[in-house]
């Protein structure tokens, strides 16, 4: 197995989130693309970063607020 694949666990650590999380996410169709091999399920290291690129939000300046 190549060292671009990573098992739920590991992607979840590289996420610093839950493998629960994970695994929701899954059901849902969020987070990171995933590759299934059978039962098994990895994520590639290039779509973990691809997916927390597409996370990046930029500050907003507040609105003044209306007197």
């Amino acid at each position: 197995m190549s060292n671009d694949l990573l098992n739920t666990g590991e992607a979840a650590n590289a996420l610093r989130l839950g493998i629960a999380t994970l695994h929701r996410w899954r059901k849902e169709g969020k987070g990171p693309a995933y590759i299934e091999m059978g039962r098994k399920i990895y994520y590639r290291r290039a779509a973990i970063e691809h997916w927390l690129d597409e996370q990046s939000r930029k500050p907003q300046p507040q609105r003044p607020e209306l007197a």
